[in-house]
């Protein structure tokens, strides 16, 4: 007779996107791998340019770069945030600050994630070999989990 265990740990997975146009095809494929496994998402904008401008000022009067990274957050990912509320998938958003490889990394390191889901730019044939992108390109060389790159 076998006895199956199930694990309650939920296996997680870390979405990192930028401002490219395609963000909505790389949840979309994110949402479609969290239902598959029952996972949890961790959305990740990464700011590249830690300094923050000296008009900057948020709607409390400050120029705190917490505040100047959570607002880059929201406006790159707020919209990309309800499609996976819609989804009805569990979420959690991430700001980084700095090099966007190496915070996708330890961030995926430190959350331990199952997955991690980058894009790509749109190019065919051999082209593509030299669009992937440094930040994606670095990510799938370093990366000890799995990572899905989005085309």
């Amino acid at each position: 007779m076998v006895t199956m265990v199930t694990s309650t740990i939920m296996s997680q997975i870390l979405v990192a996107v930028d401002e490219h146009p395609h963000g909505e095809q790389i949840v979309d494929s994110a949402i479609q791998l969290a239902m598959s496994m029952s996972a949890k998402i961790f959305m990740m904008y990464v700011v590249t340019d830690k300094s923050v401008p000296g008009d900057y000022v948020d709607e409390h009067g400050d120029a705190l770069p917490e505040h100047y990274y959570q607002d880059q957050y929201l406006r790159t990912v707020g919209h990309l945030l309800q499609r996976i509320e819609k989804a009805g998938i569990k979420y959690e958003g991430i700001c980084g600050a700095g090099d966007p490889q190496e915070e996708i990394l330890k961030a995926a390191k430190s959350m331990d994630v199952s997955y991690i889901v980058v894009g790509t730019r749109r190019f065919r044939y051999l082209s593509r070999l030299r669009a992937i992108g440094n930040v994606a390109r670095g990510v799938m060389e370093h990366s000890t989990v799995p990572v899905l790159a989005v085309p």
